[in-house]
């Protein structure tokens, strides 16, 4: 499969905020854990498929079957705009890419593990940050200047970015930061964003979060708790989200 096919796919995910994306973190007791993002880029990829000419698709390598996993050690190393401790965070997680195109099927999940909250803290902040994180990684697209040229000014920022997110023993918390939801709002373009999300239908962000202990106190009403109140899962609409973005605030006492 084609490098340039791989950062092309990437970029979907960290240039349009408009996929259903899944957000499952698990904390254990020693601290550590791992957090995944999972992103379905079918309805995305059906636009495209409509769009796009089929020799594009095939210069692209598109006009397969993909599965393939990367490991991101294998990329950060040649990011040139991240630092190295944001590398350092980066570097033991893994990409696992789906194309199907005919069956209009695109799945991304992303793979991060850490060895304490303070580091899984550091890693949110690398991952929503401007200045060095999968953003740069993938718009920089390794130091491959083909698709560099492609990524113009990386696109707009995640919605994700624009949460403070503090992770300790015992409490896990997520705030809007209301200057850079401003800035999101600036860039997003939400008029843009809704009439993309009327041509691919309802969009969905689910978050789950694992704790080694049952949940003590929790601030959104519309989360839902396992019976041994242990997993926490909130799903909301993302353009909601979009305009308002305290839907996806939450604060765990644990």
């Amino acid at each position: 499969m084609k490098q340039r096919t791989v950062w092309w796919l990437l970029l979907l995910v960290t240039v349009f905020a408009s996929c259903n994306t899944k957000e499952d973190l698990e904390i254990k007791n020693d601290g550590s854990g791992t957090l995944v993002m999972k992103t379905d880029l079918g309805k995305m990829l059906e636009m495209v498929k409509n769009f796009a000419q089929e020799d594009d698709l095939k210069k692209d390598g598109l006009d397969k079957a993909i599965d393939t996993m990367m490991l991101m050690k294998d990329y950060v190393d040649t990011a040139k705009e991240i630092p190295a401790d944001k590398k350092a965070l980066l570097r033991d997680g893994k990409v696992h890419l789906v194309v199907d195109l005919k069956e209009n099927k695109g799945d991304i999940e992303m793979q991060f593990p850490f060895k304490s909250t303070d580091q899984l803290q550091k890693l949110y902040e690398s991952l929503n940050s401007s200045t060095g994180g999968l953003k740069n990684l993938f718009g920089g697209a390794g130091g491959n200047p083909q698709m560099q040229q492609g990524a113009g000014d990386k696109g707009m920022p995640q919605i994700t970015s624009v949460y403070d997110i503090i992770v300790k023993d015992g409490l896990y918390s997520r705030k809007v930061n209301k200057a850079r939801y401003a800035e999101f709002s600036d860039a997003s373009k939400l008029e843009e964003l809704k009439k993309m999300n009327s041509m691919m239908g309802d969009m969905n962000y689910t978050l789950s979060i694992k704790l080694p202990k049952p949940i003590k106190k929790i601030s959104n009403p519309k989360a839902v708790l396992s019976d041994d109140k242990k997993i926490a899962r909130l799903s909301v609409d993302l353009m909601e989200v979009f305009e308002h973005p305290e839907l996806l605030e939450l604060e765990i006492e644990y």
